[in-house]
């Protein structure tokens, strides 16, 4: 029986992973800021703050994969103090799973953390495995001492994975939950200009490729967890109305987007944002995509609703 940890696996992201891992018979340990019992054998909850060793490191004995999701939500205004806690609740924990590794006499087989496309926000083109430039804002730093941490770690035997992440279409969560009411509604346009691109991928393909890195006996350093095909903000959402049949999308100008994020508390930049990400290391390595394409991907959701 494998067995699993996901540090920071009781969001969205890590209760999809549990329940791929518990379906294939995984032991699976959650490492979680608060106390949470659980009444199948397959999974097991452990406390732990993300800041400081403690008997939780125990649980990383024998492991065959950990899994980092650690991190606080950026759908959130980039104030100071909300910067200081999206860099800590990301670096710390980081941080002090690599030394929780180096400490013990049994680490992990394979370290996967996760990371953010942001790397790229605002540089023009579309970025791959391959690519070495970045974007200069807040949330392009963020990701660039995020990933820093992660590759610093003395973590000689276990095989480390960085796994940038795209936006992750999922039926109750996230952007497509945010958006399927507005392009109901009439109100699914085009945001702002139109030209930003927007990467993806479906729940299901995030979730499979996981399992795929694991599955591969020497992984490469570095994937995005993107499908291979972004679009521009202007195509995403005509997708959208045609995966809905809506004939109608009131378009969102930038100036608008700007009022309506700041006043539901979030950055403008996550809407307005050019971010051009796809991937080659997984279709070279031989993944192939469940939903390739956005609209196929989008009917899909609609229809799990």
């Amino acid at each position: 029986m494998k067995k699993v940890l996901l540090a920071g696996g009781s969001g969205n992201l890590g209760k999809l992973l549990t329940n791929s891992f518990l379906s294939q018979g995984y032991q699976v340990y959650v490492l979680s800021r608060t106390h949470r019992s659980s009444s199948n054998a397959q999974l097991q909850y452990v406390t732990w703050d993300g800041e400081n060793l403690g008997p939780w490191a125990e649980s990383l004995a024998s492991a065959d994969v950990l899994i980092n999701l650690s991190g606080a939500s950026i759908n959130t205004r980039f104030t100071e103090a909300n910067k200081k806690l999206l860099l800590a609740s990301r670096l710390k924990p980081t941080q002090l799973l690599g030394e929780a590794i180096a400490a013990s006499l049994n680490p992990p087989k394979l370290w996967i953390n996760l990371s953010g496309i942001a790397r790229f926000g605002g540089v023009e083109g579309i970025h791959n495995e391959d690519s070495m430039l970045y974007g200069h804002d807040f949330l392009a730093q963020l990701t660039q001492q995020w990933e820093s941490t992660f590759k610093a770690a003395k973590v000689s035997t276990t095989k480390q994975v960085l796994l940038r992440m795209s936006p992750v279409l999922t039926a109750h969560s996230g952007m497509f939950a945010e958006l399927y009411p507005l392009v109901r509604y009439g109100l699914g346009g085009t945001v702002g200009s139109g030209k930003q691109f927007v990467s993806w991928i479906h729940e299901a393909d995030f979730v499979a490729l996981v399992n795929w890195i694991i599955s591969l006996s020497n992984p490469s350093p570095l994937y995005h967890a993107c499908s291979p095909h972004p679009v521009s903000n202007a195509d995403f959402m005509e997708a959208f109305r045609a995966a809905a049949d809506i004939k109608i999308g009131l378009p969102l100008p930038a100036f608008i987007a700007t009022i309506a994020s700041r006043l539901k508390g979030v950055d403008p930049s996550l809407l307005l944002q050019h971010i051009a990400v796809s991937t080659s290391k997984t279709l070279e390595e031989g993944y192939v995509f469940q939903f390739p394409y956005l609209q196929p991907a989008l009917k899909n959701l609609i229809q799990r609703t």
